[in-house]
């Protein structure tokens, strides 16, 4: 291993709680399926999404992948994304500050629990969520939608992961 990924990756440590280490369900490496409305037709993504953590256990990383490197030759998508996300735990609020970034934009998300579901606000676009539900060992459920003031919610795209190590 090389001293960036010796440096990057780490073990989990005392710096986030055990009551906090919410992401820590994910860590591992998913198989995941992209469902969304492109051009006005449904739409089926093949793709991966794998999950680390970094920094001395201060944080957990991803790496976005959609289409999966093994499928993106066959079936290319012109939206596609290769992206990362860092999940730093802000122990003076007890949340995740969370920075996505792709070839496309960058977000800046702040994730909390609400019981079984992790919470994460786009902080610059009203009404913007990614929303974590539905984590077990093997599988998770992943939604990016708007929800407006009168709970009413607009589905952008939703994933299903299941794991493979």
């Amino acid at each position: 291993m090389d001293t960036f990924s010796q440096a990057l990756l780490s073990e989990k440590t005392d710096k986030i709680p055990d009551e906090y280490d919410w992401f820590a369900p994910l860590i591992g490496d998913w198989d995941c399926d992209y469902d969304d409305n492109y051009g006005g037709q449904e739409r089926h993504v093949k793709g991966e999404w794998i999950f680390r953590r970094v920094l001395e256990g201060a944080g957990i990383q991803d790496v976005f992948i959609f289409p999966s490197r093994a499928t993106k030759e066959q079936f290319p998508q012109p939206d596609g994304e290769y992206g990362s996300s860092l999940r730093m735990f802000n122990k003076f609020e007890n949340c995740y500050d969370v920075c996505y970034t792709c070839d496309h934009c960058m977000k800046r998300l702040r994730f909390t629990k609400e019981g079984d579901k992790l919470v994460g606000k786009v902080l610059d676009e009203e009404y913007s969520y990614w929303i974590f539900s539905e984590i077990t060992e093997n599988s998770f459920h992943w939604e990016n939608v708007m929800i407006k003031p009168d709970g009413r919610k607009v589905y952008d795209c939703k994933i299903t992961g299941k794991r493979i190590s």
